[in-house]
């Protein structure tokens, strides 16, 4: 909670509460963000995100294709396509994880380092198609590393 006062000034984060688990502290902001603003790409990815970390996995999913029109075309929707992977990650469908992981990793952003700690993807870890997605993503990584330091 002081990290959150620390780096939102006090002022409470929906995306701090999520990340931390902190469901019942991020229900009411996303409720009130989703009325303000009911087809606002953000707050349908917050509301995918909590009714799946509510296990909710039919009403999370069922948010998916209104998120996928509001993705924008530009440099930032690779944070969308990352939060529609991990909506189906928490519910351990791999494939359509690893279908939006690898558009992700498409559209700029192939972070190993996240995609290794993320616990959002913890229920499909250990599915063979997973593990040989992380095992390309350590390499190229590793690419990354000697060649920029």
């Amino acid at each position: 909670m002081a990290l959150n006062q620390r780096l939102f000034n006090g002022v409470p984060n929906i995306r701090y509460y999520l990340e931390k688990r902190m469901l019942k502290e991020a229900a009411p902001l996303i409720e009130q963000a989703y009325v303000k603003n009911p087809d606002g790409s953000w707050e349908r990815v917050e509301r995918g995100l909590l009714l799946a970390l509510q296990g909710k996995h039919r009403e999370a999913q069922a948010e998916v294709p209104r998120i996928i029109e509001k993705i924008p075309r530009n440099k930032t929707s690779h944070h969308y396509t990352y939060d529609l992977a991990r909506i189906y990650a928490l519910d351990g469908k791999s494939e359509e994880a690893l279908k939006w992981l690898r558009k992700t990793v498409n559209e700029g952003f192939p972070c190993y380092p996240l995609f290794g700690r993320d616990s959002f993807l913890d229920p499909i870890r250990r599915d063979p198609a997973f593990t040989q997605f992380m095992a390309e993503m350590k390499t190229r990584w590793e690419g990354y590393r000697r060649e920029f330091g």
